[in-house]
Parts: structure tokens; sequence; C-alpha cells
């Protein structure tokens, strides 16, 4: 056989397989070693791995959702924002739609395609975008972000994927910090309805065991907490978003039987007097499970008519006399590169939980005392960072990841190194 002939016939089909190839291959070593880094507390370093990675076009969003998270619990608000709000806007970007790629996804698979991830890794986007204005006091840029939560979760934008009560709440609050509290009352309305065993009063925003489990157990499983909050303001408190758990994996398999279990929760306590507890409002593996199951009929058809232009293709080479570069093009195409699309926001907790609670007027730090969901001790988490305030409100939130040493690059407060284990603070002067 002329091995110039083969090397033409090939070359439409090598380009495409060349370029899938190296796309593929370059995000996942980065990808994996900076999630490794990142849940074992070693913030800079994953930081550093993401920074120094080479992003192909077709990860420039998978990649800014990483890095924003890896800063956002690193204390980097401002340049979390900034990864958040670029992830966001070449999602934008993506709104029309790459020919190229779309037709290269039928040849190849579809990681040659830009990841744009799922209705709700976009709109929890804007709620962890959210978290870095509040942790900054830009209460008007948290807004912002609540209006694009809004926007995202419109049935017209969301379709029939699932919508998650954090996300609404998230977008409530913030609404609320800006005095916005007729649309602050429509999204805790949208909250409440969302969630099973507690509710959200619309008023107050404080989160209440449901009547018929107020005396029992909620939807997080746990006993019901001996101090219960009520539909009347404090004079002070706390709205800490409690971070917790991984969220699901690209390479999760699900079962047929799967079921998301009872999660963790948190119990606030300050100078060891309990002040309250986190409810849990969305789990981020069963928003992937639920994704994933909407998503796998067209999946699957996608799959069937790819493998049978991959035949095709095959198949008109052995009909021109070409029965080896066939086989070699049938093996390459379906044997090696048929493999479905695995990319997912992996930084993300599994459990977003808010705890509402009365506090001391002059708040700069708090204990969160992990529990399991019957009430057994985890460990204990001393936070003094982020803490802002607006009026009398203090808000903060935490992440069950203890920096290791060195991983925080916040500077200490009055000049003193905080205890191991602590999250430095840096307290915002209320209006």
């Amino acid at each position: 056989m002329d091995l110039r002939r083969v090397i033409a016939c090939l070359r439409p089909v090598g380009l495409v397989v060349l370029t899938a190839l190296i796309q593929c291959g370059c995000a996942t070593p980065a990808l994996d070693s900076a999630r490794h880094n990142f849940y074992a507390g070693q913030f800079d370093k994953a930081n550093e791995t993401l920074d120094s990675a080479k992003v192909p076009d077709n990860n420039k969003v998978l990649f800014n959702m990483e890095r924003g998270t890896v800063r956002l619990f690193a204390g980097r608000y401002e340049t979390s924002a900034r990864d958040y709000i670029a992830a966001s806007d070449e999602l934008d970007r993506l709104e029309t739609y790459s020919v190229s790629k779309g037709t290269a996804s039928w040849v190849v698979n579809d990681t040659v395609q830009s990841f744009r991830g799922t209705p709700y890794e976009r709109t929890l986007l804007h709620a962890f975008t959210a978290k870095d204005h509040l942790a900054m006091a830009n209460w008007d840029n948290a807004a912002v972000e609540a209006r694009r939560i809004i926007k995202s979760l419109d049935p017209a934008v969301r379709g029939d994927y699932p919508e998650d009560a954090y996300s609404r709440y998230m977008a409530g609050f913030c609404l609320e910090m800006i005095d916005d509290d007729s649309n602050a009352r429509i999204q805790y309305q949208r909250a409440s309805s969302l969630l099973s065993g507690i509710k959200v009063d619309e008023d107050t925003g404080h989160i209440l065991p449901a009547p018929e489990s107020a005396a029992g157990t909620n939807n997080t499983g746990a006993v019901a907490s001996p101090i219960v909050a009520d539909d009347k303001r404090w004079p002070h408190e706390l709205v800490c978003f409690v971070l917790l758990g991984h969220s699901a994996r690209g390479s999760d398999v699900w079962q047929q039987n799967w079921t998301p279990g009872q999660p963790m929760y948190a119990e606030i306590h300050r100078n060891g007097q309990y002040l309250g507890r986190s409810y849990n409002l969305a789990d981020t593996v069963e928003l992937a499970y639920t994704t994933d199951q909407i998503e796998a009929v067209r999946k699957m058809i996608k799959t069937v008519g790819r493998v049978v232009v991959k035949e095709a293709i095959a198949s008109s080479l052995e009909a021109n006399d070409n029965e080896l570069l066939g086989e070699l093009v049938r093996f390459v195409l379906i044997g090696l590169l048929e493999r479905p699309d695995i990319r997912r926001w992996e930084t993300l907790p599994r459990w977003l939980q808010v705890a509402r609670v009365p506090c001391p007027p002059d708040l700069t730090n708090y204990d969160v005392v992990l529990k399991t969901f019957n009430g057994v001790t985890i460990r204990t988490l001393h936070v003094e960072n982020p803490i802002t305030r607006r009026r009398n409100t203090f808000v903060s939130f935490c992440r069950d990841i203890v920096p290791a040493s060195g991983s925080v690059s916040i500077p200490p407060r009055n000049g003193k190194e905080p205890r191991p284990g602590a999250l430095q603070s840096a307290v915002t002067d209320p209006e």
C-alpha cells in the first residue's frame, strides 16, 4: 500500500483525532493534581498548579470554576471573583454554537466541545461568586449575582433540570442585604417550597423546623435542636453558609437504587455557648444524579448515532479497497475515542447548608462543630474569616477542609498568628 495515499486518507480524521487527544490530555493531569491538593488543604499549591497549566480552549470555563473555588477558600476573594466572572463571561460567549466543534463531536466525542457545565453548576457559579462579594462586603455586587441566579433558575433557561433551595436562599439573602425585601421574600418562599421537614420564614430568612418535624427529626435526619429559631428578628444575627463534603466526581457511576443518604450538619458555638445549627438546603451529588438521569436518553441517542457515523467512515474506506485503513480508523474512532464526557466541577462541596442564628454584637469568631446526621461529633473548626457585617447581620461561610500550614494567604489580624487549624479573620465595620 502506498504510504502517501494512507497519510492523505488519514489526514482529515487525524487532525480531528489529534486535536481531541491534545485537548483531552492537557486538562486532566493539572485538574486532578489541583483537586487533590485542594482537598488536602494545600490551597496555594492547587492555585499554582492551575496557574501554570496550559488551558485548552474547550476547558476555559471548567478551569476558571475550579481555580475560583481554590482561591475562594484560600481567602483570595477578589481574584476568585474574577475567575468566576471570567467563567460566566465565557459561558455567555458559548451561547453561539460552534459548528466546527459540534461536527467534530460526531466524529470524536463530546469532550472536543467546550465545557459549559450542567444547569445546576451554572447556577452555583453565581451563588459562589456572590460569596466572594459577601466576604468583601460588596453588597451591591452580591445582589447582581442574586439576579443572575434568579435568571438561571427561570424555567425558560433551566428547562426540566432541577433547581436547588440553596441558590434560591442565597439570592434572597443577597437581595435582603440591599434592602430589596419584596424580592428577597419571593426567593425565600421559593426556597421553602423546595424543602421538606424545614421551612424558610419569608420575612426574616430564619430556617425553621416544619411544624410536623419540630419535635422529632427534620430533612437532615438529625434530631431537632433544643434551641429552635423563631419568626422574630434578633438584635444581632450570624448567617453562616456551611459547605460540607465532596461533590460528585466525573467518574462516578450511579446504581439504579442509589439514594442520597443523610448529610452531616454543623452546630455553631461562641465561647462555649450554643447558638444554633445548620440546615441542609441542597446536595450537589443528588443534583448531579438527577441531571444525569435526565440527560441519559439524550446522550445514549447521540452515542449510538456517533458510532453509526464512525462505522460508516470505516466501511467507506473498506469499500474503496482500504480494508486495513478502515480497520485502523474503526479502532481509533470507536475503540480509542468513543468515551463519555465526564467533566464536572469537582471542587464543589456536597452539602450546601445555612445556619442563621442569634449572636453577640461583638462577634469576631465562632466555632463550627461538625456532626454526623445522628449527632456524633466529628471535629470542630474555629472560624475567624471571613466575617463581614451589614448593620446587625454578620455574614460568614466555612468549609470542612482545614488549610494546611501556609496555605492561607490572608494577613493575620492585629499582628497575631492564628492558632493551628484556625481560619484568619477580616471583620468589616458595619455601615
